[in-house]
């Protein structure tokens, strides 16, 4: 079982809740991912009354695809920094303490200061919800193991490609990267001193 430091040191990361993943009609959606807005609003209610740092992260592309790599191998242009697809979703907007972190990869530590704000912060705890499961959420949370971060990983506020993909993704990274469990069982973490 993962146990967590205390509640002051843990942090919420929220994966990619941007409109090409989670709308319908967005270029790459989750499966049932407007099925996780409820639950993770809940989550960040939850953050703000314990004044838990809240950090978003926002895939973007540049328009010209300068940058998009060997994404193009594997699925569409999305997220693109003139579209409304990289916007994140109006249910889910920041507020001004939030912050928002731009990244380029799957993975929210490549290429960003991510790491630094959170060490910054002294964080050592990560609560972590989002989309999608096979790929962003995947790559990020392989890597915040790599650097020795706690992880919560929320299978009822987290979606991937598809259900079974998503499943597969959360065995993947409860062996040895991430608790995984629900919101309703980490709630116990906002209630440590």
């Amino acid at each position: 079982m993962l146990e967590f430091d205390t509640r002051d040191k843990t942090a919420i990361l929220l994966i990619d809740m941007q409109n090409d993943a989670v709308k319908p009609n967005g270029i790459l959606p989750a499966e049932d991912a407007l099925e996780i807005i409820e639950p993770i609003d809940h989550l960040l209610q939850l953050a703000r009354q314990h004044t838990l740092p809240i950090i978003y992260t926002q895939h973007i592309h540049r328009n010209d695809l300068s940058d998009f790599g060997i994404a193009r191998y594997f699925e569409p242009p999305s997220c693109l920094e003139d579209g409304l697809g990289k916007n994140i979703i109006d249910e889910l907007t920041p507020q001004e303490s939030d912050i928002v972190l731009l990244k380029r990869r799957y993975d929210a530590f490549i290429g960003t200061e991510l790491d630094l704000i959170l060490r910054q912060k002294n964080i050592k705890n990560l609560i972590v919800a989002g989309v999608l499961t096979d790929g962003c959420v995947l790559g990020t949370v392989a890597h915040a193991r790599g650097l020795d971060y706690k992880v919560c990983l929320l299978e009822d506020c987290t979606r991937g490609t598809t259900i079974e993909k998503h499943r597969a993704a959360l065995k993947v990274l409860e062996t040895y990267c991430a608790k995984v469990t629900t919101l309703e069982n980490a709630k116990q973490i906002f209630d440590m001193t």
